[in-house]
C-alpha cells in the first residue's frame, strides 16, 4: 500500500469517526433545534460525550497498535522552527 492510499484510507478512517460523533451526540444531547446556538446542558453534554468518544477512540487504536494506553506512538519529531529577527 503506498503513501497516498494510507493517507485516503486515514481519512476515510477520521471521517467516519466524526460521522460517528454527530450522530450518537447529536442524538444523545440535542433533543430539538429551536435556537442558534446551544444551551449550557446541550453544551456540556454534546462535550463530555465528545470526550467519551475520543477516550474510546485512542483505546481502541492502542490495542489495535499493540501500545498501552497512556503509552504514545513515537513520532518523527519536529523541524526546528525558523529563528525570527525584529518585531515580527
Amino acid at each position: 500500500m503506498d503513501d497516498v492510499e494510507m493517507k485516503v484510507m486515514e481519512m476515510k478512517m477520521i471521517s467516519k469517526m466524526f460521522q460517528g460523533i454527530l450522530d450518537a451526540c447529536s442524538a444523545k444531547c440535542i433533543s430539538k433545534y429551536n435556537e442558534g446556538d446551544l444551551n449550557v446542558g446541550e453544551s456540556v453534554c454534546a462535550e463530555r460525550c465528545v470526550q467519551k468518544w475520543m477516550e474510546t477512540f485512542k483505546k481502541v487504536q492502542s490495542k489495535m497498535s499493540g501500545t498501552q494506553p497512556g503509552q504514545e506512538v513515537p513520532q518523527e519529531a519536529p523541524a526546528a522552527a525558523p529563528e525570527k529577527k525584529g518585531w515580527f
